[in-house]
């Protein structure tokens, strides 16, 4: 059978399933781009299941790295083929998962970028465009995704309760969050003063009546830079920020994990930082001396 039958297929399947928006777009452009590499650099016509071999795979994956895409960026797509592969196996479409034959992928972990709490203030503080400050104050604040706040709606911030409700969030599970005080006034004067009425989307420039996250990215990056901060900080630094903000005021995980929308505990531990003077601290706590 056409490979390209077997992805409509797969993302029928996918799509079936409730998985993610996110997850869907990211399993097909993978999938198009391998077809796309078989038929033109392999085959040169339609790739067929039954003539794809371990060779092939290794090979696609050989040109990933030569494109220079990133060691997680080869990981993503690695486990792309596997789902494939293993949805192929389980099918009945062919009797070997010829994916899970490729070698894992090496990631070195590097330390997420994110703002102290100091630096979340001095940050927020350069802002000039009410509807980019008001954003990024929700961020800090709430922890919200960066598409989640782009898509949230006018009836989504309620101000009587003091609640923000993200509507089919990541893994379309909808979760309500809390607004402090202090969040709840800086998102008040916004929508008195500065709001774009003629638009049911919360955060709205008067342009387009909307928030794109690739607007405000460009902002934050611009903004970091005024700030003297790392030109690299965008929507998603300022989420890690604010769990790591909770986590460094002895914020549960669990809690947290509820916070951000997270499916598992392993996902909300990445936000645990040690800094070098609370591991010197805690092994100062150390004593084996025996007590008199």
């Amino acid at each position: 059978m056409a490979l390209s039958r077997l992805i409509e297929i797969f993302i029928e399947f996918l799509d079936d399933k409730d998985s993610s928006p996110h997850t869907i777009r990211n399993y097909k452009g993978t999938l198009i781009d391998f077809t796309r590499y078989l038929e033109e650099e392999i085959f040169n016509g339609i790739a067929i299941l039954e003539n794809i071999t371990i060779e092939h795979l290794q090979e696609y994956m050989s040109y990933r790295k030569k494109r220079g895409n990133s060691g997680k960026t080869r990981a993503n797509v690695l486990v792309t083929l596997r789902s494939f592969w293993n949805f192929l196996v389980k099918r009945g479409f062919t009797q070997t998962n010829l994916a899970n034959q490729l070698d894992n992928i090496h990631i070195q972990k590097k330390e997420r970028l994110y703002l102290t709490i100091s630096e979340m203030k001095h940050f927020l503080s350069v802002i000039d465009k009410p509807v980019i400050y008001a954003a990024c104050s929700t961020i800090c604040f709430t922890g919200l995704r960066v598409s989640e706040l782009c898509s949230l709606k006018l009836d989504d911030v309620n101000f009587e309760r003091n609640e923000i409700t993200v509507v089919c969030g990541k893994g379309k599970k909808d979760r309500v969050i809390p607004m402090n005080a202090e969040i709840r006034q800086i998102l008040a004067k916004y929508k008195k003063k500065f709001r774009n009425n003629n638009s049911d989307n919360f955060f709205s420039t008067n342009n387009s009546g909307k928030l794109t996250h690739q607007y405000l990215n460009e902002c934050i990056h611009t903004y970091a830079k005024k700030a003297g901060l790392n030109p690299k900080l965008s929507a998603h630094c300022l989420r890690h920020s604010f769990a790591s903000a909770l986590v460094a005021q002895n914020c549960p995980i669990p809690v947290l994990q509820r916070l951000l929308g997270h499916a598992d505990l392993k996902s909300s531990s990445i936000y645990l930082h040690t800094e070098q003077s609370q591991l010197v601290e805690s092994v100062n706590t150390l004593s084996l001396k025996k007590r008199r």
